[in-house]
C-alpha cells in the first residue's frame, strides 16, 4: 500500500485510472465470492469503480446536490441539530454518537432520498453490517451480517423505487427521482441504481457521524 499526503501527487492517481483503478472486483472475488450480495454492492458502488461508470453515477448524484437545494436543506438541518441538543439537555445527558451525531446523517440522507420517517429505523444498522464488511480481516459472522444487510436493504429500495417510478419527486432536490430518471439520455441499471443508492446511504452515515464525533474529541 502507498500512502498519499501530497496534493499533486493525489490529483495525479485520481486523473489516472488506468494505472490506479479503484476497480475491487479482482480483490474482493476471493473475500466475499463473485455471487454474493456483498461482491455485488461493492463492485458496483460509485467508490469502488472507474469510469465510464463513476462518472455517470456522479454526474447524476451531483445534478440534485447544487447549491441551491444544499442551501434549501439549511434550515430543516438548523431544526434538527436544535431539536436533538434539546432533547439531550432534557434527559440531562446523552451519548454523543447514538443521541446526536448518528442521528444526522439519517435524517439528512433520508430526506436527500425521500425515504419515509416510519422507514428510517434499520438504516443505520444496515449500513453499519455492509461497510464493516469492508474489514481486513473478516469473520463468518461479519460476511453473514453484511450479505444479509445488503439483501435487506436492496429489498427495501426495490419497493422504494417502484413508488417512486409511480410518484416521481422534484429531480432538483430528489437524488432518488434524478437517479431514476437519468439525463441527457444515461440512464442507470436497474443494479446500479439500487447498490449505489445503497452508497448514498452508507456513505453518508459513517462519514458525518466520525467528523461529528472525532472533531468533538
Amino acid at each position: 500500500s502507498y500512502f498519499l499526503t501530497r496534493h499533486a501527487d493525489l490529483t495525479a492517481v485520481y486523473r489516472d485510472a488506468q494505472t490506479f483503478s479503484a476497480d475491487k472486483k479482482v480483490e474482493f472475488g476471493p473475500k466475499y465470492g463473485v455471487h454474493s450480495p456483498l461482491f455485488e454492492h461493492h463492485t458496483t458502488s460509485l467508490v469502488f469503480n472507474d469510469p465510464p461508470l463513476h462518472t455517470r453515477v456522479r454526474k447524476l448524484i451531483m445534478g440534485a446536490l447544487t447549491r441551491r437545494a444544499i442551501a434549501d436543506m439549511e434550515d430543516g438541518l438548523v431544526a434538527l441539530v436544535d431539536g436533538l441538543l434539546d432533547q439531550i439537555e432534557a434527559r440531562g445527558g446523552g451519548d454523543l454518537i447514538e443521541d446526536y451525531a448518528s442521528a444526522i446523517p439519517v435524517e439528512i440522507i433520508g430526506n436527500l432520498l425521500g425515504v419515509p420517517h416510519a422507514d428510517r429505523g434499520p438504516l443505520r444498522g444496515w449500513s453499519l453490517a455492509i461497510l464493516g464488511a469492508l474489514e481486513p480481516r473478516l469473520t463468518p459472522e461479519q460476511e453473514t451480517l453484511g450479505n444479509r444487510s445488503v439483501t435487506e436493504i436492496t429489498a427495501y429500495l426495490k419497493d422504494l423505487i417502484a413508488d417512486r417510478r409511480q410518484h416521481p419527486g422534484n429531480p432538483q432536490h430528489d437524488v432518488l427521482t434524478r437517479l431514476i430518471q437519468g439525463e441527457e439520455g444515461e440512464r442507470l441499471s436497474e443494479v446500479e441504481l439500487l447498490q449505489n443508492c445503497v452508497f448514498i446511504l452508507n456513505a453518508g452515515h459513517e462519514t458525518t457521524t466520525n467528523l461529528i464525533g472525532n472533531a468533538l474529541v
